[in-house]
Order: structure tokens, then sequence, then C-alpha cells
């Protein structure tokens, strides 16, 4: 007997902060988060390339002390 796992919605009313989330494998995780009902925020030094109105992008350089404040201050 096989058992399927349905995981949409299970972060629904939660959030996920995504660094590196403008491509690569920061952006599909980003992707399943919100699959999953989470609200995204990423974070990168330079903005996504296609922008999705379903993420909220924060541009923040995260190794240094006045980008990780902005992310924390947004």
């Amino acid at each position: 007997m096989e058992h399927q796992v349905n995981f949409n919605n299970e972060l629904s009313g939660k959030t996920a902060l995504v660094t590196g989330g403008t491509k690569g494998a920061g952006k599909a995780i980003a992707e399943r988060l919100l699959q999953a009902g989470a609200r995204v925020i990423i974070t990168a030094r330079n903005a996504p390339e296609k922008p999705d109105e379903k993420l909220h992008f924060i541009s923040a350089d995260l190794s240094k002390a006045e980008g990780t404040q902005k992310v924390v201050e947004e």
C-alpha cells in the first residue's frame, strides 16, 4: 500500500527567510517554501533576474553588519 503525503500549506502562517534566494539552490528552496504556504523573504546582494511578486526581496550583503541590520529593519 502506497502512502501519499501532501505538503501543500504545511507552512501556512509561517515566514521563511532564504539567504541567497535569487538563484540556484536558494531560489529552489524559496519556491518550495512558497508551495508549502509560507510567506517567503529572500535576500541577496543582487536582485533576481526575473522578479516574483510572491517573494519579498531585500537587497543586502549579509557578510557585513549593515546588511544584516537592513534585513532586521525591513
